[in-house]
């Protein structure tokens, strides 16, 4: 009887020193008939050891007359060994009615022509015989003399389960793909008797793949990588097989990650459906020439089991993210277009990017003149704001699609920026996209990574995708603030400003103005305030219609009625030029309506005023007197620019001291909560309420007064002008 012990301590990598022990003995003492056997349930036995009892392992190799012997022992008796149930297990009752330890019990007891367990005071173990086979003939050196053996009961060995069996259930199961992954490189180093395992799938666009998930191989949480089509298969072969890599250390392909796990020879086979290379599945061991044939044949055996399955995970996951996608991009273009603002539309791109795409973004806009600046940064971890801005600043990103760092050290040291958090920062891969909207560069969007995170190709498409909708928003606030910079510059070209308003003696007057369109202050209604010759002279007008069009009437009525009234023309006269020059340059049928007056003092400061007046079309005024009554001044004559043959005449009306006139447009009278409309008596009620307020309060008691009534309601410009008499 030949035997061999040795010790091993509680690590990852015990079951792969094991095995090598249990190989060499077996060569040692030419047994190969049941090998692979032998090492298959060494390698299960102490991965159990190993995982539930945590101690000193102890094997033992023994070769007897007739069989081998192996006995796994450790220092932990108090533990139970786990229980033994059927090899093929429905993963959902896994642990409740099944098997609640790993396949070596379950492999024990099928392949193994005896097994047992054993106790004592200072260790427990697990031993297990594999038999030789003998020949059928039986011994072919007898005689006939010699006397027969006895007859003993034929025991025929138990036939060797399939090593795939147990993934069945998995592979049916319907699992999520990172589920199923993990499940199956498990499996697959435990079939063939690895040290590691891997399975690397092709890419969306199959121009790369991508190593999902492996065991053995990294000793913190796994993350996945991906490389080349060359740089995953270790060789090329004529027809889409296993492959065995006898050295990795003279294999260009795997002296990456492989050789840095100390792994020297590997074995794979590749994944397919419908004759379609998808994945590949690799098993590696840190011994030479660790695999043969007969691992290559099984491992392609459980490929061929494995590809289908996979590839509907790996479908169904696609699907997944491109409905992901979709969702994200149609909630970004949402949040995109609810805002006009530049500075506003970077700060959203950069909290979108952040939140699905990268660890953080940048935004740089370009001004007209062609000039590049930092508008936005964000990071997910606030704390490395302010040196990402420093970095951003200091080096403007080139433009980059495709993902890998940004800068370079050197770039770095002489910008003074080699500190650990800047190279950290520079060191992950990222991606720069112009943002580019009818052939004009308006900035960039810039995206980075953690170092030890990586780009999908998925991920490129989604950022340039994110960057068309951010160019759009950009370009849309762009134009907005142009239209509303252009607004704001003709308004003022159609109103008086404040400053220039005149101070009439014994008259305190204020005006108000809101568009009906909150976006532009462009606008059909107008007032004006203006002296002239001892006169002070007052307009409030409204043109037909809202916008640009109205505007330009607006602008001829008011330029037209200051030139007119500095010539000293009477007020019916001057709205005789005045529909007549709306006629001559009125090419799109906009009518205006307009009260216009002239006042003069009666005699000295306080003791009233002359007011000479016409009312084309417009609104009557009211005059409010002491107290509190409220009557129409003047009376309607035909509106401006609908009929040549008109006349017009000047009516004279007196205000005494304490009187107060308010002339207002159609917004404000025609101003309508559902299907009320406030109407002239609505205004006259809400005007007598006025009494003893100044000019200024009038206009801020009607217009809470009017939100009162119909909230956010205005849907027309308006104007409104108060004179009260002191």
């Amino acid at each position: 009887m030949k035997v061999s012990h040795r010790e091993f301590s509680p690590a990852p990598e015990t079951a792969g020193e094991a095995r090598v022990f249990v190989r060499e003995k077996l060569q040692d003492w030419g047994i190969e008939h049941s090998s692979d056997d032998i090492i298959l349930l060494v390698s299960e036995l102490v991965t159990n050891a190993v995982v539930h009892a945590e101690s000193t392992l102890e094997l033992t190799v023994r070769r007897l007359p007739d069989a081998v012997e192996v006995v796994v022992a450790d220092r932990t008796p108090e533990r139970a060994v786990p229980r033994v149930g059927p090899l093929t297990v429905d993963a959902s009752t896994q642990g409740e009615n099944g098997r609640d330890g790993g396949l070596g019990l379950a492999l024990a007891a099928a392949i193994a022509s005896s097994w047992g367990v054993s106790y004592s005071k200072e260790d427990k173990a697990v031993w297990f015989r594999v038999e030789d086979e003998k020949p059928e003939n039986g011994d072919t050196t007898r005689t006939a003399l010699s006397p027969p053996d006895p007859v003993r009961p034929h025991r025929r060995r138990p036939a060797r389960p399939n090593p795939w069996a147990s993934l069945d259930a998995a592979l049916s199961a319907r699992l999520p793909l990172p589920e199923l992954l993990d499940r199956t490189v498990e499996y697959a180093r435990s079939a063939l008797g690895g040290d590691a395992a891997y399975i690397a799938l092709a890419t969306t666009d199959e121009t790369e793949w991508e190593v999902r998930t492996a065991t053995g191989l990294s000793s913190g949480p796994w993350r996945p990588f991906r490389s080349r089509t060359e740089e995953t298969f270790p060789s090329a072969a004529p027809e889409p097989g296993p492959v065995i890599n006898d050295d990795l250390m003279i294999a260009r392909a795997h002296r990456g990650r492989l050789a840095k796990a100390g792994m020297r020879s590997l074995v794979t086979a590749p994944l397919i459906v419908e004759g379609r290379i998808t994945g590949l599945i690799g098993v590696a061991s840190r011994r030479i020439r660790h695999f043969g044939n007969t691992a290559a044949r099984r491992l392609q055996e459980g490929a061929d089991r494995m590809a289908l399955p996979m590839e509907r995970a790996r479908l169904a996951e696609v699907e997944l993210a491109r409905r992901a996608s979709l969702s994200f991009l149609a909630e970004a273009s949402d949040l995109l277009t609810g805002t006009l603002d530049e500075q506003m539309t970077a700060a959203l791109a950069a909290q979108l990017a952040t939140s699905r795409l990268g660890s953080w973004c940048a935004v740089h806009t370009t001004t007209e003149l062609g000039v590049s600046k930092l508008t936005h940064t964000m990071h997910r971890n606030e704390n490395y704001n302010d040196i990402l801005q420093t970095l951003l600043a200091a080096l403007p990103p080139p433009e980059q699609r495709e993902p890998r760092p940004l800068w370079s050290r050197g770039q770095l040291i002489t910008a003074g920026l080699n500190d650990e958090l800047p190279l950290e920062l520079a060191e992950g891969p990222a991606i720069s996209i112009p943002l580019v909207a009818h052939g004009q560069t308006l900035g960039r969007l810039s995206l980075g990574k953690d170092p030890d995170d990586e780009f999908t190709r998925e991920d490129v498409d989604v950022a340039d995708d994110l960057a068309h909708r951010v160019s759009s928003a950009m370009e849309n606030a762009r134009l907005y603030a142009g239209q509303t910079s252009m607004s704001e510059a003709l308004q003022r070209s159609l109103l008086p400003a404040k400053e220039k308003e005149p101070n009439i003696p014994g008259v305190d007057h204020a005006v108000f103005y809101r568009s009906a369109d909150e976006r532009t202050v462009v606008g059909g209604d107008f007032y004006d305030v203006f002296a002239t010759d001892g006169r002070w002279c007052f307009a409030i007008g409204d043109v037909c219609g809202t916008g640009p069009a109205a505007a330009a009437v607006t602008g001829l009525a008011r330029h037209t009625l200051r030139a007119l009234a500095r010539e000293g023309f009477s007020p019916a006269h001057i709205m005789d030029r005045l529909n007549l020059a709306i006629l001559d340059e009125n090419t799109s049928t906009r009518f205006l309506t307009m009260l216009y007056g002239e006042m003069s003092p009666i005699g000295k400061p306080g003791e009233g005023m002359r007011i000479r007046l016409v009312s084309a079309g417009h609104p009557l005024p009211l005059r409010l007197n002491r107290v509190g009554e409220v009557t129409t001044v003047g009376t309607s004559q035909p509106l401006l620019g609908a009929f040549e043959d008109v006349g017009f005449y000047t009516e004279t009306v007196e205000a005494t001291p304490g009187d107060v006139l308010l002339a207002v447009t159609d917004g404000v009278t025609e101003r309508r909560s559902g299907d009320d409309m406030l109407g002239d008596e609505g205004l006259q009620r809400i005007f007598s309420g006025c009494s003893g307020l100044t000019a200024q309060a009038v206009i801020s008691r009607i217009d809470r007064d009017l939100e009162e009534f119909a909230p956010g309601g205005h849907t027309d410009d308006t104007a409104m002008l108060v004179l009260r008499l002191l």
